[in-house]
Order: C-alpha cells, then structure tokens, then sequence
C-alpha cells in the first residue's frame, strides 16, 4: 500500500534558497530508487528556510532502505549540517488517495 512521507527541513538562516538548488538535484536521484513513486520539494512562501519534501513510497521499508542508502553515502550528513534543527522525517497512510 502506498504511503506518504514528509520530510521537513529548517534550513540555517538565509541558506535555505542556495540549499534548494542543490537538494533539487539529488531529488532525480531519489525519484530513480525502488518503491519512490512521488517526490515534490515544497518551499514556504513567508520563509524560503523552510523546506519540506513530500514523497510517496509503495512501502515504508522501500523508504527506509532509500534512507540507509543516503546514510551511506554521507548525505544524510551533509543535510543535518545545513539544519538549524533536526530534519524530521513523518510517514502517513493515505486516507483518501486522488
């Protein structure tokens, strides 16, 4: 069954736009990896320093093992240095599928 994930991003002050460029290129990497169905980058209007990307996985453990894959390689990293806060990662069941 599908799910939906929203990862949620508190950029350091000012950072957030220089850091959507670059998030924006690893997303084609996230949408290419097993069970990934719907990846969207998501940028609040009042404060370009806060992101969320919203997905959508065919499992949770499809996600999951995606997340390991970026533990791997040190993005996940990189991603919590450009972080004022931790990144919160949220899964979802989808009540009402569009």
């Amino acid at each position: 069954m599908t799910i939906a994930v929203t990862l949620e991003l508190r950029i350091k002050a000012g950072q957030g736009a220089e850091f959507a460029v670059g998030l924006k290129g690893m997303l084609g990497d996230t949408r290419a990896r097993q069970g990934a169905e719907f990846i969207e980058m998501i940028v609040d209007q009042n404060d370009a320093d806060h992101i969320i990307v919203y997905e959508r996985w065919a499992t949770k453990e499809d996600h999951q093992a995606y997340m390991a894959w970026r533990q791997e390689r040190g993005d996940l990293d990189g991603l919590g240095k450009a972080c004022a806060e931790p990144p919160a990662v949220t899964y979802f069941d989808i009540g009402d599928p569009g």
